[in-house]
Parts: structure tokens; sequence; C-alpha cells
């Protein structure tokens, strides 16, 4: 795992990155401050497994919430494969979102790697100062506890919704904020969402779990199957 790769921030230039492949699509959706780097190795991976994979990147910071699931639906549209989507982070937000808004969209099963699906406690305390609402930006500040709870959709039923959360912190810098395991971002718990099919521990942290090999092993068992 290149920790640098994965950690390269967004740039406007940009674009989708498409592996084709005869089978079904996966689609991939990074996380808050992130770019497709922070996803490239899962799209090889599951690309080697005959997947085809569209890697998506998103203005996670400088739209809002609603503008980035119009963008992303955009992106991914025009395509009759059954699509999958994996997401990280603030990814499956933007996933709940557009299964909500798009259902024609999203037709596979859906693999979210530590989503904040109850909201992030981080960004409550960011909230009230103005240098962490200028770079959370609007898309960022969407996923305060109290934005998420009380307008994020869940998912139907007719999804297979599988969350993985990971319960190493690396940095315990935010301890405090957390009840029970965490990741050093999000509580296991806090992955719970409606619709829900299954929820899986790894021992990974928030920043690198899309990256570690057991977690690359277990999304493609679960899409594979």
């Amino acid at each position: 795992m290149n920790r640098l790769k994965l950690m390269v921030p967004p740039f406007p230039w940009h674009q989708p990155k498409r592996r084709e492949g005869t089978g079904e699509r996966v689609v991939l959706l990074h996380g808050l401050w992130r770019s497709y780097w922070a996803m490239e190795d899962l799209s090889k991976t599951l690309h080697h497994e005959g997947l085809e994979v569209l890697n998506v990147p998103y203005a996670s910071f400088r739209k809002s919430l609603d503008e980035i699931v119009d963008d992303v639906a955009d992106t991914i549209r025009g395509s009759e494969k059954i699509t999958h989507f994996v997401t990280h982070s603030m990814g499956g937000i933007v996933l709940r979102c557009l299964a909500d808004r798009y259902p024609e969209l999203v037709t596979g099963k859906i693999v979210m790697l530590a989503p904040p699906n109850q909201g992030s406690e981080i960004i409550d305390w960011l909230e009230d100062s103005p240098l962490g609402r200028w770079s959370l930006g609007p898309g960022g500040m969407s996923l305060s506890t109290e934005k998420v709870q009380r307008l994020i959709p869940g998912f139907s039923h007719r999804q297979e919704v599988t969350v993985i959360m990971g319960k190493r912190k690396s940095v315990p810098l935010f301890d405090s904020f957390f009840e029970g395991e965490h990741d050093g971002v999000v509580t296991v718990e806090g992955g719970r969402v409606a619709g829900l099919t299954r929820l899986e521990i790894v021992d990974a942290d928030h920043t690198f779990i899309m990256g570690e090999q057991e977690v690359l092993k277990r999304v493609t068992e679960l899409l594979k199957k």
C-alpha cells in the first residue's frame, strides 16, 4: 500500500478513470478531500477480477452535496450493466443521496468503507470555526450529525448493503469525541444505516482502510459472490 498515493488531494483537472471489462460495472467514490487516487488500488484489484471499473472524482469540498450528487449521476449514467458501488467515508453519504434521487443508477451491490452514516462528531466540532467551514466547504459541512441524521435518506431493502468499519486509531487526536470502538474519525456504530444488510469490522484506520489487503480481498468477495 502506497500511503502517499492514497492521500493525493483533488485537482480540478482530474477526470474519471475508467477500466473497461466484460463483467459487471463497479463505481468507486472516494472521501472528503481525497481524489480518485485514493481508490486506485481497489480499482486495479477489481479490474483484475474481470469487472469494469469507473473511479469517479468529485468536488467534495467545493460544491454542495446536492451538486455533487447530480455531478456523479451525470458521470455514471449511460451504462446498461448492473452497477455496484464501493465508497469511502463521505462517498457513502453521496451514494445514499444518489440512490434516493436516481435509484435507476444504483442497480447492484453496495459496499461502504468507514462511512459516517450517523454524521461526524468532528464536523460538529468544526461547525463554529470559520477556518473549519472554509477548509471543509459546503460538501464537508453537510456531514454533521444533525444534517446527516435529519436529511440523508437510508437505503431501500432492495439493495444488498455491506458496511466495513475499522477499529484501529493510528492518530488518537479525537479520542475524547467518541464512545466505543472507532477508527480515529468514525465510530463502528456510526456506520449503521437504514437498509443495512451486514456490518463487518476490520483492523484498519479511517485514512487508509481502502488500501488494506484484507479489505481489498473482502470487497472483491462481496461483489463477485
